[in-house]
Order: structure tokens, then sequence, then C-alpha cells
């Protein structure tokens, strides 16, 4: 038998990859625990409330605002406490704000980069780490897919644990939105360019610095321009689901990505669910996903500006 290879060339490679074309093994065949997974991904996105329950957050920390906004959301756990991570993009810095969800107040600020990274998109935890893209947002012509450890304190350090430099023609290499998805062996991690016409599939091994470029895919015309990307999944099927904002209706895409036994990208949108957001929140400041104790998802969702009080919507099961 003939084995084909694709040859991907890519800016934020070290060098060209070539991979199998007919199929990846990605080691899915076992997952653990801690995985973003539920028994049935799509039964559990239609069980996922419209309406939100809501809690304000009260800052007390000076977060810069100047020609930018709060971009993704996410819930994490360090030290037996719920943290809320807010990535936000402003004129001079890109940055993570975290809150404490038990006295629902924020903590810490954490600079990542300065100029000219200043925009720091949507992004995902998951099992210790956090992606984030973060771009030029002025040039549009580069950016940085990183993964920090947050459990050693690489996260409040700022020090990345795998860094993807991605750099080419306008708009094509930016990272506005990135998913990340803990496997038996290694990570899945998606970084979407702007407007999220281009999703690039990297397999990435955050403990010991390694990435390769999987597959890239290029978004049908009617697709929306995700401000988020989340990576789940269950027992047979990887998903994403993609948060936006049209008609000044907050949505959510759940999108079919692959199969777990060998990862091919699939892309196929499956379902559309419309969310009611209130307090000011809305899906063009920061959206996410959170995995509750392996059987539900919740939806967090942030208003686009820091003020003293930040409302969060969260929409769970019904």
């Amino acid at each position: 038998m003939i084995q084909r290879t694709a040859v991907f060339v890519f800016p934020s490679l070290r060098g060209t990859f070539k991979l199998p074309y007919f199929v990846i093994p990605l080691l899915l065949c076992s997952f653990p625990t801690w995985s973003q997974k539920v028994k049935n991904v799509p039964e559990a996105f239609n069980d996922i409330d419209s309406s939100p329950t809501t809690i304000h957050i009260r800052n007390i920390l000076d977060v810069p605002t100047e020609n930018g906004h709060f971009q993704g959301i996410q819930v994490m756990e360090i030290h037996g406490r719920k943290k809320l991570l807010v990535s936000g993009s402003s004129l001079h810095r890109s940055y993570i704000l975290q809150a404490d969800l038990e006295s629902q107040e924020t903590d810490t600020l954490i600079t990542l980069m300065k100029d000219p990274f200043r925009h720091a998109g949507g992004i995902q935890v998951s099992n210790g780490y956090l992606a984030v893209g973060i771009e030029d947002n002025f040039n549009k012509t580069r950016a940085k897919a990183s993964i920090y450890n947050y459990r050693n304190g690489n996260l409040y350090k700022s020090l990345p644990d795998i860094t993807i430099d991605r750099f080419g023609e306008v708009k094509r290499p930016t990272a506005g939105a990135t998913g990340l998805l803990a496997l038996d062996e290694g990570y899945l991690m998606v970084v979407a360019n702007w407007d999220s016409r281009i999703w690039d599939f990297y397999a990435v091994e955050p403990e010991n610095g390694k990435y390769r470029l999987l597959k890239s895919f290029d978004a049908p015309t009617n697709w929306a321009s995700y401000q988020s990307i989340n990576l789940i999944m269950d027992e047979k099927h990887i998903y994403a689901i993609g948060f936006y904002q049209e008609m000044n209706i907050s949505q959510a895409d759940l999108i079919y990505v692959s199969s777990v036994d060998h990862f091919e990208p699939q892309m196929e949108k499956i379902g559309t669910k419309y969310f009611n957001c209130t307090n000011g929140v809305d899906f063009i400041g920061a959206a996410g996903l959170e995995v509750e104790n392996g059987e539900k998802l919740n939806i967090w969702a942030t208003q686009k500006n820091a003020l003293e009080g930040i409302a969060v919507n969260i929409f769970s099961k019904k």
C-alpha cells in the first residue's frame, strides 16, 4: 500500500512536518477523569438552559481598559478554591484577570505580554494548563499561541510552557480563539485566526514543550465569527463549541470535529442554541465552557468591560 503524505508548511513550526495523509492517531482510546468529558455531548449541550443565573464580581483591581475589552472566560480550581479567569486586551498589554468565586472578588491581574502582543483572545483550561492566543491586533501579521501551567505558578509568572510563534499574511496567523482538550497522552489544541476563518489543530505536550501541526480547516463562509472556541468530548467523539453574537443575540454552535479513535476533522455544525443574557452580558465579551463533575455543561459569560462591578451570567442544566 502506498502511504500518501501531506506536507504542511507553517511559520510557527520548527521546520516542515510530514504527517500521514489518511489518518492521524492521537492515542484517544482511554480517558482520564479530569478531561472535558461528558457521557453524551449533544444531549448535554441541548440540556443547557437559555436563561442564566447571575453573580456580581467586585473588582478591586486597576484593569487596563483603553482600546480593549474582555475576550474569554474559564473556571479553574487551585488549592481547593474555584477561580474565574477572564482574558482581556488593551492598548499596551494582554492580561488575565482572576477572581475568587467564593468571595466573588477579583484577586489577581496577570500581564501576559506587552506591545505588540496586546490582545489575548478566547481561552480554555484543561488539566492544569491554560491555552490562550495573544495577537498583534494592529498589524494582524503575528501572534503567539501559548500554554501556561497554572498549578506550578507559570501563569502567574507569565512564563508559557509552550509558545507557538505564528506569522504570515494579514489576518492568517492571528490567534483570536483557542481551545485545549486533555487526552490520554498529551493535548489537542485548536487555534482559530481572525474571525475564526481558519482553524489550526495541534498535538501538544506542554510538559516537555513539544507540539506539531495536525490539520488546518477553512471555515465555510456562512460560519460565524466565533469570539471563543472550546473543545469537549464524550466516549466516541470530539466536539467544539463556538460562541458569538448575531443580531444582538448571544449564540453557541455545536460542531462535530472528529471521532476519538483517529483524528480526522469532519467539522460539521450540528446544533445552535440561543441565550438570553442579562445585566449587560453578551457573547461579544467573554464566553466559555465548564464541565461540572463530568456530568453537565455550564456556559459562563461576562460583560465586555472591567468596571467596579462585573456581571457574570451562568447557563446551566435546565
